[in-house]
């Protein structure tokens, strides 16, 4: 064995989606390669593999199929195995049971290619919960597939693949047809193997017999050349230059690679809705019936349109499925698991490439046991990104002391530190005294300092990341005695503005300006959550030079609701709250406009997702403002369930004052209600969010003075605009769905975040 490279063996049936990843490699002086690629399912000769489990260090099996069970079943505790799933194993679970044979404790990561195959995987098997990584295909974006592309494609659909029969050739066909009605110009080229060209075909009798009738009745549309048939070929590039519409109509797929190479090459996607596919591509180009694809591609097909969803589409490709970035990806976490091991011949050798696109993270938190603030859900999404997308992560969990001699302490403790663990990361809690004070110096931080360097020399921690001001002082302690660990630092709010408001002394707040200051300075890296609190700072403190990205509060992909589900059969308009009713809230506020919005039409009505503690006001402003409990409906929802109740609603509210801390905030509810598909009625004065409802069409948009001025707010042209306005989402809800959920997914992306953010730690490790 060459000590001094690291040794992989691929292996595997198809190796076809890996090619780019075994020539990304290759290039690379610190690996050695083999590729074992067998017949079939099952590993054939096992005098070869037992060879290659000898040699390797990394042993990575394409398919979790039986190489994956061989294996598993006799790794040494010194190699690591990942394992990558496509769809085939979990779809084909009822004929192939090798996912329940392989070993998933031996298993040291394994890689999905799509969203809906990871959460069903780590519901499955809960082993995997912090095991696994959601990593695209790679595809050849930039350096092969980004051609041009003629005016004239914009008629031409293009299908690759119609074998097996859930490729659903005829819905393909059936599109066709309906665009013809309205335009003789649109023809379908279908590129691929016929039925007859796969030998394992010959045992389906009646699917053979189907493709029989399909291929019969569009045989006049073939003579027409309406319907061309191209034949499989490696140079797919100059096959999708011609192709303005790529189709995907299966019944189900794992990540269907012909949309991601299409998208790279300038088509537009038109996609049938099957399981997964919203959350892979955008949800603009998914559609349920073949009457909404033609309509979707005859929109798509108007030559402005055309030129500018072209562009959308190559651009989208080429930050999500491209070779570089994704090879990468899985270059860093097979280093991560090799460094995982401790063997000091190979630090040296990997850390670059690891801290690139997959660093190691330690997230230091304050979140009291019971907590569920909005806090708590960033730090929570930010943690189960990070897992997602290829970290290993570690959360520090920092809880007040039991000075109450709470008897339940223990049992309380196991159960937030188990809260935790089911998001995929290794947990520490971490206990402190007076967490808020005003310390001169951190002495009485003492030992939650010392358990933090612990865990990072412990764990090999690249990047120790706090979460606010508080976390920030203790960290920057921490970073002090580890120079070389990254530090940085996610501002979740202006902590000095927050404490003015709610009414702390002068010398508090100077001191905590002091601290905000010499944090911002002295960090490796400043995570705003807005552009506006960017510009605040550098207003306030002058600060011209801060290392820094914005991340605002983004939203899961599993948390956008289904168009399917927003169908509403009532007349009712209803307007819908999620969170919290503190002050900065606007909850009476909020309480009497709609009062009074009731009062001009009784087809209004609130629903409020509330905690229990907050409902005592709503009754109190309800009665002050007259506002009977028939008008409203008022309950606790845990957050995991707020999507479902969201999406019977027709605006969201979010009113907020003019003041620093809403200038820069980024509410979490904001992300939740576009993303399923509800516009937002919302004061002017949010910042970044407040200018973004305008320039997208995403919300309804009144003035902060409306608050207090009671002109305004008895206006009766003011209050029919806003019903009128929810008169028109519920007429358009389709519409105006698709339109609040693209949005989200393009501005409040997890995926998209943490990319940037993980990428940013590139030119802050290069100074350390």
């Amino acid at each position: 064995m060459n000590k001094s490279k690291l040794n992989i063996v691929f292996i595997g049936h198809d190796l076809k989606f890996l090619f780019p990843l075994i020539e990304h490699l290759q290039s690379k002086d610190m690996f050695e390669l083999r590729i074992i690629q067998h017949s079939c399912h099952e590993i054939i000769d096992e005098a070869e593999a037992q060879n290659a489990l000898t040699w390797s260090n990394v042993i990575f099996c394409e398919w979790a199929l039986g190489n994956a069970v061989w294996f598993s079943q006799r790794k040494r505790e010194d190699q690591v195995l990942i394992v990558r799933l496509h769809l085939q194993e979990v779809q084909a679970r009822d004929r192939m049971d090798y996912i329940w044979k392989i070993h998933w404790d031996k298993v040291d990561r394994l890689i999905l290619i799509t969203h809906h195959l990871y959460d069903w995987m780590r519901k499955e098997f809960p082993l995997l919960i912090n095991r696994s990584a959601l990593i695209y295909n790679p595809i050849p974006a930039i350096r092969k597939l980004n051609v041009t592309k003629r005016q004239e494609s914009r008629f031409v659909l293009g299908l690759v693949g119609i074998v097996p029969a859930r490729k659903r050739l005829d819905l393909a066909i059936e599109v066709l047809k309906t665009l013809r009605k309205s335009d003789k110009r649109y023809f379908l080229k279908i590129k691929g193997a016929l039925p007859k060209d796969y030998d394992w075909m010959t045992h389906r009798s009646s699917e053979i017999k189907w493709y029989q009738r399909v291929f019969d009745e569009i045989q006049e549309l073939r003579d027409l050349g309406v319907i061309i048939f191209d034949p499989y070929s490696k140079d797919m590039a100059t096959w999708y230059k011609e192709i303005g519409h790529i189709l995907s109509v299966s019944d189900f797929e794992g990540s269907h690679q012909s949309i991601a190479e299409g998208m790279a090459t300038g088509c537009v996607p038109a996609i049938r809705d099957w399981i997964g596919a919203e959350r892979i591509y955008p949800s603009k180009y998914v559609a349920g019936t073949v009457e909404q694809l033609a309509k979707m591609i005859l929109r798509n097909s108007i030559s402005h349109i055309f030129e500018r969803e072209s562009e959308y589409c190559r651009n989208f490709s080429q930050l999500r499925f491209d070779e570089g970035n994704i090879c990468d990806k899985i270059e860093a976490v097979m280093c991560q698991e090799v460094r995982s091991r401790n063997c000091p011949t190979l630090q040296v050798a990997i850390s670059r490439s690891f801290l690139r696109k997959a660093p190691t993270m330690l997230l230091l938190a304050y979140i009291p046991i019971g907590s569920r603030s909005g806090y708590r859900i960033r730090v929570e999404q930010q943690v189960q990104a990070l897992v997602k997308y290829g970290c290993i992560v570690h959360i520090a969990c920092l809880i007040p002391e039991n000075s109450s001699m709470n008897v339940n302490f223990s049992g309380d403790k196991r159960c937030h530190l188990s809260e935790f663990t089911r998001l995929g990361c290794c947990v520490h809690l971490i206990e402190v005294a007076d967490f808020f004070g005003m310390h001169g110096d951190l002495s009485s931080f003492k030992l939650p300092i010392e358990q933090l360097v612990y865990i990072i020399r412990e764990n090999n921690i690249d990047v120790l990341h706090a979460e606010a001001l508080y976390c920030a002082r203790i960290a920057k302690a921490v970073k002090q005695l580890i120079p070389h660990v990254a530090f940085s630092i996610d501002w979740h709010g202006v902590v000095p503005e927050e404490a003015r408001m709610g009414g702390a002394s002068q010398q508090r707040i100077a001191f905590l300006e002091f601290l905000e200051q010499a944090l911002l300075s002295e960090s490796d890296l400043n995570i705003f959550v807005s552009s506006a609190m960017r510009d605040h700072y550098k207003r306030k403190y002058r600060l011209m030079n801060l290392r820094l990205i914005t991340v605002p509060c983004c939203v899961s992909d599993d948390r956008f609701t289904s168009q399917k589900n927003m169908e509403l059969t009532d007349n009712r308009l209803i307007f819908l709250y999620t969170g919290s009713l503190a002050h900065w809230q606007c909850g009476m506020e909020m309480i009497k406009l709609f009062s009074l919005l009731h009062q001009f039409d009784d087809r209004c009505y609130l629903m409020l997702l509330i905690p229990k503690p907050d409902q005592g006001k709503v009754i109190e402003w309800a009665v002050k403002f007259g506002l009977t409990d028939k008008a409203y409906y008022v309950a606790e929802v845990n957050h995991q369930d707020v999507p479902k109740h969201l999406y019977r609603g027709h605006l969201g509210l979010l009113l907020r004052r003019n003041d620093p801390v809403n200038e820069v905030s980024s509410p979490t509810k904001f992300g939740e209600y576009l993303a399923a598909g509800l516009p937002v009625l919302m004061t002017d004065c949010i910042g970044d969010f407040s200018r973004l409802a305008i320039a997208k069409n995403v919300g309804f948009i009144v003035p902060v003075t409306c608050l207090d001025n009671e002109k305004i707010l008895s206006d009766p042209d003011f209050l029919r605009d806003i019903i009128q306005y929810a008169e028109q989402v519920r007429a358009d809800r389709l519409i105006v769905s698709t339109r609040c959920q693209t949005v989200a997914k393009e501005t409040l992306s997890w995926e998209s975040a943490v990319n940037d953010w993980i990428g940013a730690y590139k030119d802050v490790t290069q100074i350390l």
